[in-house]
């Protein structure tokens, strides 16, 4: 996660095309048979990589189909690295969503938190 210092006094406003998501799931995953895939090994050049939801905090108003408050899977290296920053003077960590990454790697939209989420300590607050 990278710090940068940034100081929002209300909100931020998405150029077209683009997002910023929080709550996205990082964490080891189990599969069927009972493999351990540890984070460290969910690299970029495809080992491990897999799809990741995450929770639409903004977007740019020509989005149409994906509101504020749903959940999106991503396909695998379709956002940036956390950005740590205060935001009405409340923290908060965020990835961008690019326009490129918001037109091909969204693969689905959920207005619900998927169940499998809470195994990583994520919940679905309602405060935007």
């Amino acid at each position: 996660m990278i710090d940068f210092g940034i100081n929002v006094p209300n909100e931020i406003i998405c150029l077209d095309d683009s997002m910023y998501v929080e709550k996205i799931e990082y964490g080891e995953r189990t599969t069927k048979s009972g493999l351990v895939l540890m984070k460290e090994q969910m690299d970029y050049e495809g080992r491990f990589a897999r799809p990741r939801w995450a929770k639409v905090k903004y977007k740019a108003e020509n989005i149409k189909g994906i509101e504020v408050g749903d959940w999106i899977l991503l396909e695998h290296g379709h956002w940036s690295t956390s950005m740590l920053m205060e935001i009405n003077g409340e923290p908060i960590k965020l990835w961008y969503i690019s326009p490129k990454s918001y037109k091909t790697g969204v693969m689905a939209v959920s207005k619900t938190m998927p169940e499998q989420l809470k195994e990583f300590g994520i919940t679905d607050d309602t405060t935007l």
